[in-house]
């Protein structure tokens, strides 16, 4: 049986919805163990698991010109900071300091698998509103970078957008898989995004426990 038009765009704004909360809290969970490790206070652990974990969402609602974005409209974003501040604060208080024995190559893995879920967020959202294809790779980009970007910038250190390979470009990469796969193959969006998803998880962890370098002047 298929599906109206009505009853399939509720579908894809569910599975959209469903990513970008997994998004949401996959990255609180890194920015609050970034925190721990920063030894920020608990205020300052939930501030950072918020801005990390909804920045690049709502850089891309304002690109998309939608306002409030919605981790302002929609209580669950907060939510989900919050619990995973507290799972962070639990595993310290359960296991002692959580910061301490987590490698950063584990955290900077865990973060590729939040950059791959908002990068497809961003590619799903931008292809509903039919943007040309050069707009959804650079929006779905600044949907899976923007919160680290502003993560950096609160924890005073230069954003990892800016010089660590394979973080963008990782990306970039995925998005215009998702495009490719959408608009040149006719593929469904739920396909093509797990495909980018899993293009742009493989690229950030094999370029990080490969130690793979874009081309620098020095």
């Amino acid at each position: 049986m298929k599906l109206d038009d009505t009853a399939a765009s509720r579908i894809r704004d569910r599975v959209l919805e469903i990513v970008d909360l997994a998004a949401t809290f996959v990255l609180a969970v890194e920015c609050a163990l970034t925190a721990v490790q920063a030894d920020f206070d608990l205020f300052g652990i939930l501030v950072l698991a918020f801005v990390g974990s909804v920045g690049g969402a709502v850089l891309r609602d304002l690109l998309l010109g939608e306002h409030p974005p919605a981790p302002f409209r929609d209580w669950r974003y907060a939510a989900l900071a919050l619990t995973a501040t507290l799972v962070v604060l639990l595993a310290s208080l359960a296991t002692g300091d959580v910061g301490s024995y987590t490698p950063p190559l584990a955290i900077d893995i865990f973060e590729g698998g939040g950059l791959a879920l908002a990068a497809i967020a961003g590619a799903r959202k931008c292809l509903d509103y039919r943007l040309n294809s050069a707009s959804v790779v650079i929006i779905a980009t600044v949907n899976g970078c923007g919160g680290g970007m502003l993560r950096d910038v609160l924890l005073a250190r230069v954003p990892k957008v800016l010089h660590e390979d394979f973080y963008a470009t990782a990306a970039i990469a995925g998005a215009t898989l998702i495009v490719l796969l959408v608009r040149r193959f006719q593929v469904r969006q739920d396909v093509a995004g797990a495909a980018g998803g899993v293009a742009i998880f493989a690229l950030r962890a094999a370029a990080l426990l490969g130690a793979w370098r874009l081309p620098h002047l020095h």
